[in-house]
């Protein structure tokens, strides 16, 4: 199973942020973990805002457009 699902570019978005920023990535994690909603938000290098919804059950993340 795939642990990164969701919009593509969103996806390709939060691996480029990862490559250059790899405590982002842990950042964004933990900060999932600890909302109600499990929900974090991020913004890729082109301006466009995301939002990344953990599983906890799974582990499974998926990426959206944020609202």
């Amino acid at each position: 199973m795939e642990r990164l699902i969701g919009d593509q570019a969103g996806i390709d978005a939060l691996r480029s942020l990862s490559k250059t920023n790899r405590e982002f990535l842990k950042y964004l994690i933990t900060e999932a973990r600890s909302n109600s909603d499990h929900t974090a938000a991020f913004q890729a290098e082109d301006g466009t805002k995301y939002k990344l919804k953990l599983d906890l059950a799974t582990g499974q993340m998926e990426v959206s457009p944020a609202d």
